[in-house]
């Protein structure tokens, strides 16, 4: 049911099993525990755990209960602290990439008019944006309580390990990377490590000079990792762990990753919606597999055509509910909604359940497997064609290095379907024969029709290292035809 804003009002939660209530108390249990252990890397300097507490409250005491507040881009351990006392001082924490005036003053002036002056861990307080990588963003609202979830879960999958420091250089500013980042390490009682940049060898060397344990990272950085000569494999020895998101990844190139830096790279699933991951990939099955299980407090089912319930190993949209079984039952609450938009508020919530818009089935054990975006699905004369199956048969071409496929607007058939490819230096395109001839061994590796193709430098991505689809679609011009 919606409230008077438009937003969800999702039924009390059950309290997680362990841990603070709220974003606001995160660092209450270190503090007590242990003031003295590191809690922030960023370059040469840092901060113990008291000290970080400190200069969180000095920037708290000057934010008002309910202001909304937004934090220039960049990775520091500035921009940490301003968000730690945004969620402290009961602010609301705007994560976007530019500074959007008008949606604060929305937000500030009518959401949150009555909100009190006492902490709700439930209320409002983070407005996040989808990625919009085929339309434009959506704006995402979260409580404090939703924000830790994934962060104590991860205490009870995987504990932490002694002297564990956790680094992502992915953008802070993006909520679901300052929640698998900064807040996981906090929850977790680690040492979170601020990495500037995503240059292999500035990162590769950053990880090796602060002992970094535990990456988050995007396929696309792991790749960058493995290829670039300037990267020394015993630079990443002390990394035990590596979790990819945003993307999927192929299994040659984990496996080639694994080889060289002796940790295998695990792939996450998740949408800014839950918030962040929802579904952690199996070490028990093979690299690459592609499956993996729901964490605790979720559970997932794959909705039929007819809001039915599939069954094992029939593909469909895959849905999330609060668990309802062991001590994370009742615990998750997704989303409170899309800002100042209920009828899609509506639609995403749908039967008990959030509709996340992706493809998927489930196996005879509970594992999920990830097709792809319903939107992503290409209507080619009125056959349904699912990009991924082309785009793993193109990255298996020798020349090709990153590809993507796009649906273009077609008079006749309505769609047709566009690749687009980066090659290596090597791969030049002399005349129209060479793309025709790469065109077909990627149809007979798929059994899909390529209709038009390009060559492009790299594939745009956004923050979390997803390829933007809707920056790819104007690219397809008549000469892109190969008929």
């Amino acid at each position: 049911m919606l409230n008077t804003d438009g937003l969800v009002d999702h039924p009390t939660p059950a309290p997680y099993p362990f841990g603070p209530p709220d974003v606001a108390a995160i660092l209450d249990a270190g503090l007590a525990e242990h003031p003295d252990r590191v809690a922030l890397i960023d370059g040469d300097q840092q901060w113990t755990w008291a000290e970080l507490d400190g200069a969180v409250e000095q920037v708290a005491r000057t934010i008002s209960p309910g202001q909304c507040c937004w934090w220039p881009p960049g990775n520091s351990a500035e921009k940490i602290i301003s968000i730690l006392a945004t969620l402290r001082a009961g602010a609301v924490w705007l994560a976007s990439p530019t500074n959007p005036t008008k949606i604060c003053e929305r937000f500030c002036s009518v959401s949150l008019q009555n909100r009190s002056q006492i902490l709700d861990p439930f209320a409002p307080a983070l407005v996040a944006f989808t990625s919009g990588t085929t339309g434009a963003p959506k704006a995402v609202v979260h409580s404090q309580h939703s924000m830790i979830g994934p962060g104590l879960v991860s205490v009870e999958l995987e504990p932490p390990t002694p002297d564990e420091r956790i680094g992502t250089p992915l953008d802070l500013g993006n909520a679901n990377i300052f929640m698998l980042g900064p807040l996981s390490a906090l929850l977790r009682g680690s040492t979170f490590v601020v990495l500037a940049s995503r240059y292999a060898p500035t990162l590769a060397a950053d990880i090796a000079t602060h002992r970094v344990t535990r990456l988050f990272a995007v396929p696309a950085l792991a790749f960058d990792l493995l290829e670039s000569d300037a990267v020394d494999a015993e630079q990443l020895d002390g990394l035990d762990r590596v979790i990819l998101g945003g993307s999927g990844a192929a299994p040659e190139l984990l496996a080639r990753f694994a080889t060289r830096f002796g940790v295998r790279p695990t792939l996450s699933y998740g949408m800014s919606e839950a918030p962040t991951g929802v579904v952690r990939e199996s070490l028990d099955d093979p690299i690459g597999s592609g499956r993996g299980f729901p964490l605790p407090h979720i559970e997932i089912d794959i909705a039929g055509t007819n809001t039915a319930l599939a069954e094992p190993g029939v593909e469909g949209e895959i849905c999330l509910r609060p668990s309802t079984t062991g001590p994370w039952a009742r615990t998750w609450t997704g989303t409170l909604g899309y800002l100042d938009d209920p009828e899609r508020t509506a639609q995403l919530y749908r039967n008990g359940a959030l509709h996340t818009g992706d493809i998927g089935r489930l196996d005879t054990d509970g594992a999920l497997s990830v097709i792809g975006r319903i939107s992503d699905l290409i209507i080619r004369g009125g056959t349904n064609i699912d990009p991924t199956a082309l785009e793993t048969a193109a990255g298996d071409v020798e020349f090709v290095t990153d590809a993507c496929v796009v649906g273009v607007a077609d008079e006749r058939l309505g769609q047709i379907v566009g690749l687009a490819v980066v090659t290596t230096p090597e791969f030049a395109v002399a005349d129209r024969l060479d793309l025709t001839d790469l065109a077909r061994s990627i149809n007979e590796a798929s059994r899909i029709p390529v209709d038009a193709i390009i060559v492009v430098e790299s594939l745009p991505r956004n923050s979390m290292g997803k390829v933007d689809r809707a920056a790819i679609l104007p690219l397809f011009g008549p000469e892109a035809r190969l008929s």
